[in-house]
């Protein structure tokens, strides 16, 4: 699917809400997707919206999407976790459509120029690990059901690290089975701060058939939390106003403590193979197919000046350290 210019939205949306008013606000280019805000108006009342074209899609992958986020989205239990409001799916051609969610993409309070208070981003991790437990909740697969694997993914080094798996986890403490989130970063979460407290929605949520552990939604929020620190006010600058160890122990210690879950060694260890499959993926950009321009500058800035990360042979390559993996 193509994206569309603002008229060609506008249009589109005019029909799914005739009678009304449409204007599209905005569009950006994004590394998966195009987005699209729109304010409705019909009378006195008004609403923003989003609607999401995906760049490359299969229609089954798209109705997934739309019906996990409905699925999380009728499931929070509490107010401070949630999704934005799904409206509508057009899967042939790529599109899903949400109500708008003021606030921040959680990974820009982290980037070390103008971070948040350490407060509230050690709030905002809180928040984090209840989501994902959360989630995992409500995509719980029975116990004992074997991992399965979408093999019309382009996903090797995903789909290698599962494989592998299978023989280790009969000696790790967590053995649930889940459908993965698979893109449980900190660009994947609006915060926003109310007189009545912090709230954290999740967004895209996952398109492929999965069904493993949660070691890899774990490792995949490790990784984000590693990316972020390769950008170049931390690289270059040597700020670090938040200490990645320490804010992963704390997203560990809360999912751990609202899964009522105990990692020892062999949890630590596996989740530390599939942090290394991330970095494997990171620098595969040809599985991507169109991605637009920033996938393709962030690569090459990785090429260049992450380089020992990327191999491994940074100052995080080693995690977890048996120090660290003895405490679990």
């Amino acid at each position: 699917m193509q994206s569309m210019d603002k008229g060609q939205m506008k249009s589109y949306v005019m029909q799914r809400y005739p009678g009304c008013r449409v204007k599209c606000d905005s569009v950006r280019p994004h590394r998966n997707s195009w987005i699209y805000t729109l304010s409705i108006t019909s009378g006195k009342c008004s609403e923003n919206i989003v609607v999401k074209i995906a760049r490359n899609f299969q229609p089954r992958q798209v109705t997934r999407e739309y019906e996990s986020l409905l699925r999380f989205y009728r499931g929070c239990a509490g107010k401070d976790i949630c999704s934005p409001q799904p409206l509508f799916a057009d899967p042939e051609r790529g599109i899903i459509a949400m109500k708008h969610v003021q606030g921040t993409i959680l990974s820009y309070w982290l980037h070390e120029l103008r971070p948040a208070s350490i407060d509230c981003i050690n709030h905002a991790v809180d928040l984090s690990a209840a989501a994902l437990a959360q989630y995992h909740g409500l995509f719980r697969s029975p116990d004992g059901q074997p991992l399965s694997l979408d093999c019309s993914a382009p996903e090797e080094d995903i789909n290698c690290f599962l494989e592998e798996s299978r023989g280790r986890i009969d000696d790790c403490n967590l053995r649930s089975r889940v459908v993965p989130f698979f893109d449980f970063t900190t660009w994947n979460m609006i915060v926003r701060r109310d007189p009545s407290g912090m709230r954290l929605f999740l967004i895209d949520f996952p398109r492929l058939d999965y069904v493993c552990t949660p070691h890899l939604d774990l490792a995949r929020f490790r990784f984000g939390l590693e990316l972020i620190k390769q950008f170049p006010p931390a690289r270059f600058s040597g700020l670090s106003r938040w200490d990645l160890d320490q804010l992963f122990d704390r997203f560990l210690t809360g999912y751990c403590r609202r899964t009522d879950a105990s990692l020892n060694e062999a949890d630590l260890l596996l989740i530390g193979r599939a942090r290394k499959a991330y970095l494997r993926r990171a620098a595969n950009l040809a599985r991507k197919g169109d991605c637009g321009w920033q996938p393709k500058l962030e690569q090459a800035y990785l090429q260049i000046f992450s380089r020992q990360w990327l191999d491994q042979k940074g100052v995080h390559s080693n995690w977890p350290a048996m120090s660290r993996a003895e405490k679990a």
